[in-house]
């Protein structure tokens, strides 16, 4: 049998009868067969790959038009594609793969859920973007070590609207800050007064420990007037001095020095006083000087407190627990 031709301005062919069978349309080829046909068990029709109906079904269309394929859909060729859209519920609302900007188009408030329970969305609202998270920590590139993350253009303001928690270091600007605030900050003061000269002042040193006095973190050690720090870090060392002396013709020169390599020793930051007794009476003067050190060694990296009087006679004032003469080190940050 050759051409099969119906003819007609509304030409139709009926397979069966409408009794329970199925109904095969079979394409018999040289290397593949193909059929089309009705499987009246499930009530589908199917377009699939053999000469047995259902054996390897590709498409099936259910009897609520429901369409079901089991292969891979290909929607036109490499270089040539074609626009696909899919509506939703919402008039307006839609997901179109557009071939023409290789892109996947998302209307306004349409978004992508992700999860089982869709706990993660991604969308767009017509004036904002937003990536919500329902459930559990919202990860961004967590997974994998070494993975730089840059949020924001470098004229972009970042707004962080809860707590702000880091594990690495935090860098603002080019200037380095402690990922745990100040972990370290403590005073110590002179016990006992001393006349002359003393550099350093190389005894009777206590850490302050009356009148409510706090500290935090580790402390520092000294040894015969050398302070060591704790750990590595940007120290601020704040110190004040109290002198006296029952005559004219003095100053005192007071100093904070340190040392890089644990040998070598200079006068990082230094306060001096010098005047003229104006009665015959004690008379008292303080000074006092600052230095942020960049310890980047426990080990060689030490500071002393240092005193110069061009009078022997003149006092430097020592007292516990009053703190005539004084220093403060705070831990900034990280060096």
């Amino acid at each position: 049998m050759g051409t099969i031709q119906i003819d007609g301005s509304t030409p139709k062919l009926t397979i069966g009868n409408a009794t329970a069978e199925d109904a095969t349309i079979l394409f018999d080829g040289n290397a593949q067969d193909f059929h089309i046909g009705l499987d009246d068990t499930a009530d589908d029709l199917v377009i699939g790959v053999g000469s047995t109906l259902g054996t390897t079904t590709a498409l099936a269309i259910d009897e609520n038009a429901n369409t079901t394929f089991s292969g891979t859909v290909t929607v036109g060729v490499d270089d040539t594609g074609k626009d696909v859209k899919l509506f939703g519920a919402t008039s307006g609302s839609f997901l179109l793969w557009d071939e023409s900007a290789d892109s996947l188009l998302l209307t306004d408030s349409t978004p992508i859920k992700i999860g089982d329970a869709q706990d993660l969305t991604l969308y767009h609202d017509g004036s904002n973007s937003y990536i919500t998270n329902a459930v559990g920590a919202l990860k961004i590139a967590t997974e994998t070590s070494g993975i730089a993350l840059t949020i924001g253009h470098t004229t972009s303001e970042v707004t962080i609207g809860d707590n702000l928690t880091t594990t690495g270091t935090l860098t603002v600007g080019s200037t380095v800050i402690s990922t745990n605030g100040i972990t370290m900050s403590e005073q110590w003061r002179l016990t006992t007064g001393f006349t002359g000269d003393a550099t350093p002042i190389a005894s009777n040193w206590e850490q302050a420990d009356t009148d409510g006095a706090a500290d935090l973190g580790s402390s520092l050690t000294e040894s015969s007037g050398v302070f060591t720090f704790p750990s590595t870090g940007m120290w601020l060392i704040m110190a004040t001095f109290r002198t006296n002396y029952n005559g004219s013709n003095r100053s005192a020169y007071f100093t904070i020095d340190t040392t890089t390599d644990g040998s070598n020793w200079s006068a990082a930051a230094s306060a001096s006083q010098g005047f003229a007794q104006s009665e015959s009476a004690e008379t008292y003067g303080t000074g006092a000087c600052n230095f942020l050190f960049d310890v980047t060694s426990t080990s060689t990296h030490k500071f002393r407190i240092g005193m110069v009087v061009n009078n022997d006679s003149t006092t430097t004032s020592g007292d516990s627990p009053s703190q005539d003469t004084v220093f403060t080190v705070i831990r900034l940050g990280d060096t």
